[in-house]
């Protein structure tokens, strides 16, 4: 995992606040006696199961046509940087937008995972991750998601899709070096590259 994540993810024990409402409702009471009682109902029923087991997030997730539309020039014009996730040991991958091997620099720099070993709500139900308040909801592709920007790092964002009963699909955006200009931009990102992603596994199975 690049180093920036992994900031990420350990700076991730504090808490994390949501963007701009959209779907998520009224905050809930936070007098409650544990985390999950809090966001039990933070989540609709999915639309249908999406199993990403055994789905490569480097060539299965975001297609050549994607990568060009994105400008992410790892994917297209360089190979993307394969991993796994410290957090929940599930594979990931790294795609950007640095301008290499003649590409458009749109300093950006995105990481998708999956995890088949902890479902979406883990990040608000497990007490080193979960947000003092009810995070946004949104709707990627008929799936819900949560979008977690970090508290501490606001020039990142994070995106986790509800695809299947103890499975999801993570999209962590930044910016490739630098500072950022806030959450706004790079939610957006990772809402739009975890739409993309959830259309081409569903094309697939």
């Amino acid at each position: 995992m690049n180093i920036r994540i992994i900031v990420i993810a350990v700076a991730i024990s504090g808490t994390l606040a949501g963007c701009a409402v959209r779907s998520s409702g009224d905050p809930r009471p936070t007098h409650t006696s544990t985390t999950e009682s809090r966001f039990a109902d933070l989540l609709p029923p999915r639309p249908g199961e999406l199993d990403l087991a055994d789905v490569d997030p480097c060539s299965e997730l975001l297609t050549e046509r994607q990568l060009r539309e994105l400008r992410y020039d790892l994917g297209y014009a360089r190979p993307p940087l394969a991993d796994h996730s410290d957090i929940h040991g599930g594979a990931d991958c790294t795609f950007s937008s640095t301008g290499g091997a003649g590409g458009v620099d749109r300093n950006i720099r995105t990481l998708v995972g999956i995890s088949t070993t902890e479902g979406a709500l883990t990040w608000v139900t497990d007490p080193n991750r979960a947000p003092e308040t009810r995070p946004e909801v949104v709707t990627v592709d008929r799936y819900s998601a949560l979008v977690l920007p970090h508290p501490l790092l606001p020039d990142n964002c994070l995106v986790v899709v509800d695809t299947a009963e103890g499975q999801y699909l993570e999209v962590w955006v930044s910016p490739a070096v630098g500072d950022g200009v806030g959450p706004g931009p790079y939610c957006s990102e990772a809402e739009r590259v975890a739409g993309m992603a959830i259309q081409t596994v569903s094309a697939s199975r």
